[in-house]
């Protein structure tokens, strides 16, 4: 899994659980410069409109 998809993850989990940050960023493989780096497109995915798909 690339950096950027490990550290969505990880700032998903930091986002949703009050847990251990260390933790995190360890089981995860980033480190809080990844947090930075990839925040801003996290927080884009994170706040984008769901898609709802029709069955028809």
């Amino acid at each position: 899994m690339s950096r950027q998809h490990r550290t969505w993850i990880a700032l998903y989990t930091l986002d949703a659980m009050h847990c251990d940050r260390e933790a995190v960023l360890r089981e995860n493989g980033v480190t809080e410069e990844d947090l930075t780096e990839f925040f801003e497109s996290w927080f884009q995915l994170r706040n984008r409109p769901a898609v709802v798909a029709l069955v028809g």
